[in-house]
């Protein structure tokens, strides 16, 4: 509850007007079981059909009104969430946006869908129904005096049945949490699988993992039907309390208001009244545990998702320089992953003068998709410096830094959005003459114009799963377009030829040639000899642990061919 009245005490005068417009609601709502009393005690006991009109408009007017302040209070109470919520999704969005990757990489994938899931618990937790239900709490007290009013012992009887429900919850909520944690933990499993046999369609059929998957799939199922068998008997069991419990009021009202009526301490109107009012604040119980069942859930959803936001982000300023020569320079640069036994390389150190090509080189795995992503300040070094015309690369506003390169990764992705969406997300007016001209110029230069041409939407194409559904020649030659449109002196090109046919290559053999004319400082991971030839420096990445940086043996003025 912490959270909720977190939310109220941001908008006090607001949180007024809905306890104000709840007990307004509640006071009428007693008009019911005051009609009910009135009528089996004045209008049956002495046959005045002015007393039941009376009677019947007045209660007519009460509920009519009642509705009204309920409708009024709903309203209230949906404002109440509005802005939290707003800013809650938008901080969740930010660490998506702007997590640095090192910290997002060792979060595992279904928890990333949790965030999702914890986001809509803490909505429902605090809806307009559920805030009305807390907020109607204290107005149980209302009708408990009214049934003190009627008698003293059925009021009593009412607390008791209040206080056994609430008992009762408390206890089923504390014996159901390892049941519940463990529901979460095969939540997220079973979200992996189904993610993996999604994007690993193509491996399942390939290579038979048919079995592989129905296995795990069956055994996930069995565990999750065991599990689901045991939270099914303890919610069923707490049901039947529950009802128990209702029923025994409602026995017990009856039981004690039958004697009662006898001795003639209350009168029939007043026990049929004592347990309408009786039924309502067990209702009003009932719901209030319900709210804060959900509030429960959610708070545990908000400790989720502190845990989310607290990872560290890339700052939204920093420094900038007028004119970036493409000057690059790494001073005693190490890096590890998280969990590994070794770094991937360590004590790193060199100088790229500005209009330099450095070609990365090194068996899979030596650490050249890595090198790239510090240079394009994807991942921080774990020590030592990298430095960009003399400053740290830290310094530099993120924004900043990556508009003064061309980065094509290893494995491109791209967001589910049309080509033309994927290809301009830098820009900022993408609809612009001049940005209209450059698209144009980087899909010409991708090699990428054939492939439109032919499709029915062109640019305007959907890119659906992260482009996994595109081809791999044509999904590189979209992120080298992606790449162009970004006027930057510093090239980072990751493998740009793997998976291109001979046009393909002979496109990227181009735009490297355009770039080194154009004086841009180029850093290009690759084993192709057509790539290497035009360097003037190599960088060997099998050299363990410190990789060797040299001057390349043919002359830097040569070209790629």
């Amino acid at each position: 509850m912490k959270e909720l009245f977190r939310r109220l005490a941001l908008r006090p005068r607001l949180a007024w007007e809905i306890l104000f417009a709840s007990f307004l609601a509640n006071l009428m709502s007693v008009a019911s079981s005051v009609y009910v009393i009135l009528v089996l005690n004045r209008y049956v006991g002495y046959g005045f059909d002015g007393t039941l009109y009376s009677l019947t408009s007045g209660v007519l007017i009460a509920s009519f009104l009642g509705m009204g302040f309920s409708s009024v209070r709903g309203r209230l109470a949906g404002a109440v969430s509005a802005l939290p919520n707003h800013e809650l999704n938008e901080k969740t969005l930010s660490v998506f946006a702007r997590a640095k990757l090192s910290a997002l990489y060792r979060m595992p994938p279904g928890r990333h869908q949790e965030m999702l899931s914890s986001l809509r618990t803490v909505e429902y937790a605090y809806d307009a129904n559920n805030i009305s239900s807390v907020l109607d709490a204290p107005f149980l007290l209302l009708f408990v005096l009214a049934v003190g009013f009627i008698h003293p012992m059925l009021a009593v009887i009412t607390v008791l049945a209040v206080a056994a429900t609430i008992l009762f919850t408390l206890a089923g909520m504390r014996s159901n949490a390892p049941l519940d944690e463990r529901a979460r933990e095969q939540g997220i499993a079973h979200r992996n699988l189904t993610l993996s046999a999604v994007s690993g369609a193509e491996t399942v059929r390939a290579f038979l993992g048919g079995d592989f998957l129905r296995k795990a799939w069956r055994s996930q199922m069995q565990s999750s039907l065991e599990l689901q068998g045991l939270i099914d008997f303890a919610r069923e069991r707490g049901k039947i309390r529950l009802e128990s419990v209702s029923t025994l009021l409602r026995i017990a009202i009856y039981f004690f208001g039958a004697m009662l009526t006898v001795s003639g301490d209350m009168s029939v109107g007043g026990l049929i009244g004592a347990s309408i009012l009786s039924a309502k604040a067990m209702q009003m119980g009932s719901s209030f545990l319900q709210s804060y069942l959900a509030g429960r859930k959610a708070e545990e959803a908000l400790v989720q998702l502190e845990e989310f936001h607290a990872l560290p982000l890339e700052p939204l300023s920093g420094s900038a320089v007028r004119d970036f020569s493409g000057r690059l320079e790494f001073r005693d640069v190490g890096f590890a992953y998280s969990g590994t036994t070794g770094p991937v390389f360590e004590s790193l150190s060199f100088l790229l003068p500005p209009g330099s090509i450095l070609a990365v080189t090194g068996f899979n795995g030596s650490g050249k998709s890595t090198f790239c992503k510090i240079v394009a300040g994807l991942l921080e070094p774990g020590r030592g410096h990298v430095l960009a015309d003399g400053i740290e690369l830290r310094q530099f506003a993120p924004d900043w830094w990556r508009r003064q390169i061309m980065y094509l990764p290893q494995e491109p992705t791209f967001l589910n959005a049309t080509i033309r969406e994927n290809i301009t997300l830098a820009e900022l007016e993408p609809e612009s003459p001049a940005s209209q001209e450059r698209l144009n110029q980087a899909v010409r230069a991708a090699a990428l114009r054939r492939f439109l041409d032919v499709s029915r939407q062109g640019l305007d194409m959907d890119i659906a799963e992260g482009g996994r559904t595109l081809p791999v020649g044509i999904r590189r030659r979209v992120a080298l377009a992606r790449a162009l449109m970004n006027q930057g002196r510093l090239v980072i090109f990751d493998d740009p030829t793997e998976g291109l046919d001979s046009e393909g290559c002979l496109a990227v053999y181009n735009v490297l040639n355009v770039l080194a004319k154009a004086g841009c400082s180029i850093i290009v991971a690759s084993v192709d000899p057509n790539i290497l030839k035009g360097a003037a420096y190599v960088l060997d990445m099998n050299e363990k642990p410190t990789p060797v940086f040299a001057p390349a043996r043919e002359a830097k003025s040569e070209e790629v061919t």
